[in-house]
């Protein structure tokens, strides 16, 4: 495992922890900040085990969101963290994903519909991804193509976000005198 990845699994493992062991009413909005940024990291690092903390942290913060015992999570799952945790910061990446495995066999038991949350959160990390991808020039119905994603939900979600869909500036004028050259405008 790359070590800035196993630094950043360690942080959000902490970070987890501490919210989980907290067991105050804001957990809900630290919870979902914390989830949001491990699924901005899964998309970066693209590692199995970058996504699986990210299914994992996003998966207890839909069981908060919806209201389930409370209790199981802090009581159940809060432990098997600390595990993971502790085999993490002594490279014992097979016991580490083992208690990941068990994390998620936790939140099974807790919400039987948690299966639904991790298609939505990997739904969701396919149009982020397909964005930052389009960003970089790919026309959008190549990337809905390659990422297996509609068109509608990729320019729908694309449509939502910040991102020019053509740069302006200098490159836009390299491009039109590109342009006039190419068709003798000059």
């Amino acid at each position: 495992m790359n070590d800035s990845i196993k630094k950043d699994i360690l942080s959000l493992l902490k970070s987890a922890i501490d919210i989980l062991e907290s067991e105050e009413e804001g957990d809900l909005l630290e919870l979902q900040e914390l989830s949001n940024h491990v699924i901005h990291n899964a998309s970066i690092f693209q590692d199995e085990d970058s996504i699986s903390m990210a299914l994992l942290i996003y998966s207890a913060y839909k069981i908060f969101a919806r209201g389930k015992d409370k209790n199981r999570i802090y009581s159940n799952l809060t432990p098997v963290l600390k595990q993971a945790k502790a085999d993490l910061a002594r490279d014992n990446l097979e016991s580490f994903r083992k208690r990941v495995k068990n994390g998620f066999k936790i939140i099974m038991t807790i919400d039987s519909e948690a299966s639904i949350y991790l298609e939505e959160l990997l739904d969701k990390a396919k149009l982020k991804k397909g964005a930052k991808i389009y960003e970089h020039g790919i026309s959008i119905a190549r990337v809905a193509e390659i990422l297996g994603i509609s068109l509608w939900e990729l320019s729908s979600y694309i449509g939502r976000t910040n991102l020019p869909e053509y740069k302006t500036g200098a490159d836009m004028e390299k491009r039109i005198q590109l342009a006039r050259q190419i068709f003798g405008l000059k």
